[in-house]
């Protein structure tokens, strides 16, 4: 898309800087007089009638109509209007009319080749045909004034002069020197059978002044414009053109002047308000004669002034390029319709722009809307010096734009800034624009940037735009009026939708705009957005606060926070000890036994990584120093790579601009942490930090400090098992959120096969650790082994003590290893010793005894690996083969114990089965398993001489009492003892469980010389069996918890097999009673 400097061609003077808007502004009385007198005070482009029609003019609709109706009257035409008014605005082209009306009256046919497309030639009149009257109200006199010259104080007077000279007016002079309207008879001599264009100019300025000097002025004013008015609708050659502003249009913007020109008038002080009053009651009187008699005419329509400016500032313009152009926009306004106003998308705009090209049509109504509200922007005049010094800057910084907007002014000019603040009184707002936009003095701001410069850093556009800077100058160019009524002001500010019409262009699209705008609550110290509207203000926004605030905290507290910072987001776990802020070797404790993650603050900026991990001061090697882990943020230099930043000689400045926003972020979240604790100490109300829009930016902030901090730690550093020093990367989310650090850290090294953990148990893992502990002898204690582990850089981290014990479990467990403890010191065998086939009881701790480790190649030479016989309670294992047959012959017994047990002879079973018989846990009898008749029982006192023989029967009393042959047993013996086994025992021992310990509690006194609980089938997997022997009252009483949680198992568990046996029975004990009563 082309720019506007590839098909626009400014005026010479525009471009060298010598263009003077004041050409363009003349007023109708210096033309009045150059036409009567031959010389004149104005440029060329005016007196020059030629040069004005063919330099200066552009023709507009109003003008055509005015020029040819008014020359149509004059010419004797009765059928167009006699008089009119030009309804004035800004930029309206009133004078520039009555200008073109004057050159025309008198040199008419002379300048029919430069008018023929203002007015049709045959009304042009012939040179000095026409009487011309060019009055300008705010330049009559309205007393009488003293001396000789003849000066007229009337409008009457005024308009006779004009038309006649001296000779005239002594004529009339009676009715033109008195203060009374006059009558027919003056009108007669002073315009009958003449041609006459009479131009009343600024009629409310005179209206004001005539009646602040006389009381009746206003309506003997009003009562000459209905005589005038009456005379020249029915005279044919006869044209009235005047200009009457209404009483807000024309003091409004000039209450001081007007009090200045009233007080003058009276010659007293008047203010402003009774100067205004005097106005507005003059200009109603005369309004009603003018609106009833005068056609309004508007000489240029708001679509024209943009043609009429252009037709001013520029030699040519390409109107084909300029369709094109708004081509492009109209593509990118329906592409973004929701976010603008209705009228963006309408074909009517794209026209718009077409006629507006190359000011966007946003400019222009900024301009007229706005701007020219202001008193003394000086309407056209303003708007010429705007748009030439906006040229001017544009052509040369040859800056390619599709369209001039407001945000293309050069507010870092002095003469575009002295022209738009001085003239707007809005000089007050310098400041505003030094500190959030950028202007002339910004530079000497600390940090020598504004706060948009910085957000363009921050966040710059793709193309390079610099939409934070363009977006924050349009929100401050729209706050320049309206700021006398706040807010509530139509004219004050603009809305979101507002801003992104006025800012967007091809290449910076609305929703760039959107982040500009939304970044003004973050960021602008006096724009701000309140009640749905971006404005720009003298009293100072929470950012302002703010930025007060970070100025005056310390270094020392910055780096307190971002210290805290690290401690909340990094810390320690079961198997990581964390120290935080370490700096120095010393700082990192020595012999923690496990891992030490060292964390170096972010505000460091450099540390030196191998000291640390090598010592812990100076000339004082480290013992562990393969627990040592060092997290470094990417903020900080680290000493071994001093070689490397003399390759990448950038690298220190990166590592302390990194460093700088670091802390900036952390001034920030401070600044903000103090304005909440006390907002009054700053000067702000409470309510305005209870808002959602703080709320949210404060939890932004502090989240923003989590995730930088977080993410600026991307790198540790630890001895590696190939002996030497390095770092791993690693990447986190930020926030507390995230995975944890040491996580992260843990999972590095386990990728990397830095660390063992409780993983490290398969046959692979475990045999590449029997080559590195076995590397130079066959026995290593599981102290010396742990400390390696601790100590030399070249063997893996160990993520915790337990984790080596499981470790040498498994690998016993799998025939890797072996594990042994010797005795006496002249033993030549160990005293325990574990292997493939024996693996080591959990009771043992491998990590608190003398425990060793062997290889399995070192046990067979020392002839260790004959199998180590367990010992057995045989009296436990033939009751555990009774409670299953019930009945069965002693050899049997024994051959399935032999099956069974290692280790263990015929003897000492046949001992076993002696002592259960005596003891009547047994009965015996010689003969068949299943005689006819009842056989000689033996067992209790009547087995005191009784040897077991391989073909005797034994079998319990159960099974003996279900055959009927224990009730024949003598009544004493059957008290003495209390016997239940099998389902009996279930039955009888599952509710009383978890009661045991408190029966003995309340006063049971029974030695239990057997209970069992076997085959506890637990509800999520596996079997739990539980046996006592010989257990006193005190033991049972001890045992009270772990009863009443076996009792828990058992209400979802479920028990196979059981048996409890009481030789001395007391039927006054508490669970004798609740056994025999089940």
């Amino acid at each position: 898309m082309q720019s506007v400097l590839d098909v626009c061609q400014p005026r010479r003077e525009i471009l060298a800087g010598t263009f003077n808007p004041e050409v363009f502004t003349a007023s109708l009385s210096p033309i009045i007089d150059f036409y009567r007198t031959g010389s004149g005070r104005l440029d060329d482009v005016y007196t020059d009638a030629r040069l004005f029609f063919s330099e200066a003019t552009y023709p507009t609709q109003g003008m055509r109509t005015t020029l040819n109706e008014v020359f149509a009257r004059i010419a004797g035409s009765f059928s167009v209007p006699a008089i009119h008014r030009l309804e004035t605005a800004f930029g309206g082209g009133k004078t520039h009319t009555l200008i073109a009306c004057t050159h025309i009256a008198f040199k008419g046919r002379q300048l029919q080749d430069v008018t023929a497309d203002l007015i049709d030639s045959s009304l042009l009149p012939e040179p000095g045909s026409v009487a011309v009257v060019g009055v300008s109200g705010d330049e009559i006199p309205v007393h009488k004034p003293q001396g000789t010259s003849l000066v007229p104080y009337t409008l009457w007077g005024e308009i006779a002069y004009q038309m006649g000279g001296e000779e005239l007016y002594s004529q009339v002079e009676a009715e033109a020197s008195s203060y009374a309207a006059p009558g027919k008879t003056y009108f007669d001599k002073v315009l009958g059978g003449r041609k006459a264009l009479i131009m009343l100019d600024e009629l409310a300025q005179y209206a004001a002044r005539l009646d602040a000097a006389r009381s009746d002025g206003a309506s003997q004013l009003s009562a000459f414009l209905m005589a005038l008015h009456g005379y020249a609708r029915n005279n044919p050659g006869i044209a009235i053109v005047l200009t009457l502003a209404s009483a807000s249009d024309a003091f409004a913007r000039q209450t001081e002047r007007l009090a200045q020109l009233i007080s003058q008038v009276r010659g007293e002080k008047v203010s402003e308000d009774d100067a205004l009053g005097i106005g507005e009651r003059a200009v109603r009187s005369v309004a009603s004669v003018v609106a009833r008699d005068a056609v309004q005419v508007i000489p240029v329509h708001g679509t024209e002034i943009s043609s009429v400016l252009a037709k001013r500032l520029f030699v040519s313009i390409d109107r084909q390029v300029a369709r094109a152009v708004a081509d492009e926009y109209m593509q990118m306004y329906r592409r973004n319709s929701e976010s603008l106003p209705d009228e963006a998308s309408s074909e009517d705009f794209r026209d718009r722009m077409v006629a507006t090209y190359p000011f966007h049509p946003t400019l222009v109504d900024f301009l007229n809307r706005k701007l020219a509200v202001a008193e003394n922007f000086q309407g056209t005049r303003g708007v010429l010096r705007v748009l030439a010094l906006a040229v001017r800057s544009l052509w040369e910084k040859k800056q390619a734009v599709p369209m001039i907007h407001a945000c293309h002014l050069d507010l870092r000019s002095d003469r575009v800034v002295n022209e738009i603040l001085g003239r707007t009184g809005s000089s007050d707002l310098m400041f505003v624009l030094n500190a959030d936009v950028g202007s002339v003095d910004t530079g000497s701001l600390e940090g020598r940037r504004s706060n948009a410069e910085m957000a363009d850093l921050r966040n710059p556009h793709p193309q390079g735009f610099p939409m934070y800077e363009y977006t924050w100058k349009t929100v401050f160019l729209h706050s320049l009026v309206g700021r006398s009524e706040g807010v509530e002001s139509n004219i004050l500010g603009l809305t979101e939708s507002e801003a992104l019409f006025a800012t967007s262009f091809p290449g910076l699209t609305p929703p760039q705009v959107r982040t500009a705008l939304e970044e003004i609550s973050a960021s602008a110290f006096y724009l701000r957005f309140d009640r749905g509207k971006y404005f720009a203000s003298e009293e100072p926004t929470i950012n302002s606060v703010l930025a007060r605030i970070r100025r005056s905290i310390r270094t020392e507290d910055v780096r307190a926070l971002l210290n805290g910072t690290a401690r909340k987001i990094i810390k320690g776990s079961g198997s990581f000890h964390v120290e935080h802020d370490v700096l120095l070797p010393e700082h990192v404790p020595d012999s923690k036994n496990r891992p030490i993650l060292g964390v170096v603050p972010p505000h460091a900026e450099s540390v030196d990584v191998e000291a640390i991990i090598t010592t812990v001061g100076s000339n004082r090697p480290r013992i562990q120093q393969n627990t040592v882990i060092l997290l470094v943020p990417e903020t900080v230099s680290v000493k071994k790579d001093i070689e490397q930043l003399e390759l990448h000689r950038e690298h220190p400045t990166r590592l302390s601009e990194a460093r700088q926003r670091l802390e900036e972020l952390a001034r920030q979240v401070r600044a903000i942490r103090l304005l909440v604790e006390d907002p009054q100490r700053y000067g702000v109300n409470p309510a305005h930090l209870e808002t959602s829009d703080f709320r949210q930016r404060q939890s932004e902030r502090e989240n923003a400090l989590l995730t930088q901090v977080a993410t600026a730690y991307t790198r540790f550093f630890y001895a590696s098992a190939s002996g030497s020093i390095i770092h791993r990367d690693i990447r986190t989310a930020g926030g507390e959120g995230g995975i944890p650090f040491f996580e992260l850290i843990r999972n590095t090294l386990i990728e990397n096969d830095e660390l063992l953990t409780s993983q490290h148990t398969t046959q692979a893992d475990l045999m590449n650790m029997q080559q590195l502990v076995f590397r130079h002898r066959d026995v290593i204690s599981l102290q010396d082994m742990l400390n390696n582990l601790y100590c030399l850089r070249n063997w893996p981290m160990l993520e915790s003590p337990e984790v080596l014990e499981q470790i040498v479990r498994a690998g016993v467990q799998k025939g890797v290893w072996c594990v042994f403890r010797m005795g006496g010191s002249t033993s030549d065998r160990p005293e325990e010793f574990y292997y493939e086939k024996n693996e080591v009881s959990m009771s043992v701790t491998l990590l608190k005894g003398d425990y060793s480790l062997i290889s399995v190649q070192g046990t067979k030479q020392r002839g260790w690996m004959d199998p180590v016989r367990p010992k057995v309670d045989l009296r436990r294992a033939i009751g555990e083969v009774m409670r299953h047959a019930s009945v069965a012959r002693v050899n049997d017994v024994i051959r399935i114990l032999m099956e069974r047990y290692e280790g263990i002879s015929d003897q000492d079973i046949l001992g076993a089965m002696q002592d259960l018989v005596k003891d009547s846990w047994l009965i015996a009898y010689r003969g068949e398993l299943e005689p006819l008749e009842k056989p000689q029982l033996m067992h209790g006192s009547d087995a005191d001489w009784y040897v077991p023989d391989d073909d005797d029967v034994l079998l319990t009393r159960d099974e003996a009492r279900r055959k009927g042959w224990l009730g024949e047993l003598g009544e004493e013996e059957r008290e003495e003892r209390l016997s239940f086994t099998g389902y009996e025992a279930v039955k009888r021992l599952k509710p009383l469980v978890h009661r045991l310990g408190a029966i003995y509690s309340r006063g049971a006194k029974t030695t239990i010389n057997g209970l069992g609980l076997d085959e506890i089938v637990l509800p999520d997997g596996g079997t739990l069996t539980v046996r006592l022997h010989e257990v006193t009252p005190q033991s049972m009483k001890a045992l009270e918890e772990l009863f009443e949680v076996l009792g828990a198992i058992l209400q979802y568990a479920e028990l196979r097999d059981g048996y409890i046996e009481i030789r001395a029975v007391d039927d006054g004990c508490p669970l004798v009673h609740e056994l025999k009563n089940e």
